[in-house]
């Protein structure tokens, strides 16, 4: 649920508590400030400055269809709102068959001041704006753009009556969502259920002891506890919400174990410390314990994958016969996968990645029950194509053909005789043509990335790359070559 709030400075204290009193009954609203400022800076509202407006929200607030791309449904209100109740009860009452729905007041206050001392301004339809459950997709507000409302011979009255729109496209919602203060009258009017201060509120000195005062008074000092009581701000970027949840409850019991201000108590601690680490969802294999040396316990890129994922890091013997997911790096765990190719249990394979590790292994791919994505292929977004730098090369001709031969771990891993799968794959190429065929042999991980790169093999005339499953083969077609690959390959 998007719910537009406007926003004007002189009435922050009452845009935070109407936030809050969203939000307290309905975590999952999403709450956004109309701010005339920042839709200035951005471009989108350049209306002259109406001597007449009450609010700088006067004309911001009919950008919510612009502002929600013209799809589905959002409500917006004025600041001096207090709910009272979920937003969704609200949300509930959308009908298609209008463009807005709006409480039909019949509100007609005598002139005068209100709030701030601006003046009261009575008009017909007066206050039906000042709380809008937007049909943002439909037809009839397609004309509600940024140029249509900034310009100004397109009045207040235009927008606030809603003359845009034929009256058969305003719905009617029930007062008690727009419940205006000083003017609806309990039981006679029934029970409010969203408050409205429009004639003034008690953020204001003088509508300090205002109709429904104590109202929002014991709302503003629920916000102002849930900011003193909010989880201290330790929290750590690279760290999953449930050890920041831990983390919390132990300074909250450290620093006030007395429960004089938050109510962590030692129970409570280890309790989240229970329900967040077991039991195990997940576990990583490790067994080669060789990055002391390098100041980690254990291989990093496991070490991490778990505590995102909430699992545990341990050895093969200790759950080989669980059947519980496993995390799995490296071609070299070859006992490991087989086994769960044999009894059907899922793991996820981390090696280097397809492209984007030029100098340094910065990424990796993970893929689901097998060494890489031989799954059908789906388009995807070009966003993480782009983000490592890559530029797909136009295809190039050329005239030999480079065979990759499969490395050492490769063939160990299916069973592999180098010399028998290089005779195989030479007798059939020649079968289908007579271009000549360069040969290049894996080389450390140094060379590769330095003295012999693949682009620079690839840009010696090479016209097409073979090779088994070795992922040069994405990085051939990057490269602007074509590959065949005989293995099992992305």
């Amino acid at each position: 649920m998007k719910v537009f709030v406007g926003y004007d400075p002189r009435e922050d204290a009452a845009y935070n508590v109407c936030k809050y009193s969203i939000t307290a009954r309905n975590s999952n609203a999403d709450v956004i400030p109309i701010k005339q400022s920042e839709l200035r800076e951005q471009g989108i509202y350049t209306r002259a400055i109406d001597p007449l407006s009450s609010t700088e929200f006067t004309f911001t607030r009919f950008l919510v269809p612009y502002l929600s791309e013209y799809k589905g449904w959002a409500l917006f209100c004025d600041c001096d709102f207090l709910f009272q109740c979920d937003v969704n009860e609200i949300l509930k009452q959308a009908d298609n068959q209008y463009a807005v729905m709006v409480v039909k007041h019949d509100y007609a206050p005598e002139e005068g001041e209100k709030m701030d001392g601006c003046k009261q301004l009575p008009y017909p339809r007066k206050n039906w704006s000042s709380l809008i459950l937007w049909n943002c997709g439909h037809p009839a507000n397609a004309g509600l753009t940024p140029e249509v409302i900034n310009n100004n011979d397109n009045t207040g009255q235009y927008f606030h009556r809603f003359q845009w729109l034929d009256d058969s496209l305003i719905g009617p919602l029930s007062h008690v969502y727009n419940w205006l203060v000083n003017w609806y009258k309990e039981p006679v009017d029934g029970h409010p259920k969203a408050l409205h201060y429009t004639e003034g509120g008690p953020w204001f000195t003088e509508w300090k002891h205002s109709e429904y005062g104590y109202h929002w008074e014991a709302e503003r000092n629920r916000y102002e506890k849930s900011l003193i009581s909010a989880p201290p701000k330790h929290k750590f970027a690279t760290l999953p919400a449930e050890i920041n949840n831990i983390i919390d409850k132990m300074i909250e019991y450290r620093i006030d174990s007395n429960n004089e201000y938050y109510t962590t108590t030692r129970q409570d601690l280890i309790n989240e410390i229970d329900k967040n680490l077991s039991p195990k969802r997940i576990f990583a294999v490790d067994s080669e314990f060789r990055y002391a040396r390098k100041g980690n316990m254990y291989d990093p890129f496991l070490e991490n994958f778990m505590l995102g994922a909430g699992g545990q890091i341990t050895t093969w013997d200790m759950i080989e016969n669980n059947m519980a997911p496993v995390v799995i790096r490296g071609i070299a765990k070859r006992k490991q996968i087989y086994s769960c190719w044999q009894t059907g249990r899922d793991f996820y394979y981390i090696d280097t990645g397809y492209f984007g590790n030029a100098k340094r292994k910065n990424y990796h791919r993970i893929t689901k029950n097998h060494l890489q994505n031989i799954y059908p292929t789906v388009d995807r977004p070009r966003d993480r194509l782009s983000a490592v730098g890559w530029q797909p090369t136009k295809f190039r001709k050329g005239s030999n053909i480079l065979v990759c031969p499969p490395s050492a771990k490769v063939m160990k891993f299916f069973d592999l005789d180098l010399d028998q799968w290089m005779e195989t794959t030479m007798h059939t190429l020649k079968k289908y043509t007579d271009r000549p065929i360069v040969i290049r042999l894996k080389q450390s991980r140094s060379i590769r990335q330095n003295d012999d790169t693949l682009a620079m093999a690839l840009a010696q005339d090479v016209h097409c790359l073979v090779t088994f499953n070795s992922i040069a083969a994405t990085e051939a077609l990057l490269l602007g070559k074509p590959a065949i690959t005989l293995g099992p390959n992305a």
